[in-house]
């Protein structure tokens, strides 16, 4: 996919609109919008890393639409769900979470 298909398809998954991360990111809207209608405009590498930074997505994943490493892809949705939350729910997690790995651990299963 396109650089201009993956913002549009990640900008739909996080229900944001271009105005909107226009104005988080202190980028004209009219930049970002030439960005997602034509094909071959892709912003520079400065207005990419605000983009991706906003979107707590990689610049790469922006680019290629594939995640760093392909044993990840199937934990950026818990991931993206998990930014959303509050710090206290992803401590809690954490910590349900390392107990978890203690528990596999010491049973080597």
């Amino acid at each position: 996919m396109s650089f201009k298909n993956n913002l549009k398809s990640e900008l739909k998954y996080q229900d944001i609109q271009l105005k909107e991360l226009s104005g988080r990111i202190n980028i004209p809207y009219g930049t970002l919008l030439s960005y997602v209608n034509h094909q071959e405009c892709i912003p520079n590498i400065y207005v990419g890393y605000k983009i991706a930074k906003e979107l707590k997505v990689s610049m790469e994943y922006l680019i290629t639409g594939n995640p760093e490493d392909n044993y990840i892809k199937q934990y950026i949705p818990i991931y993206k769900e998990l930014l959303f939350l509050p710090p206290s729910v992803i401590n809690s997690f954490g910590k349900i979470i390392h107990f978890l790995y203690e528990l596999y651990k010491n049973k080597g299963v």
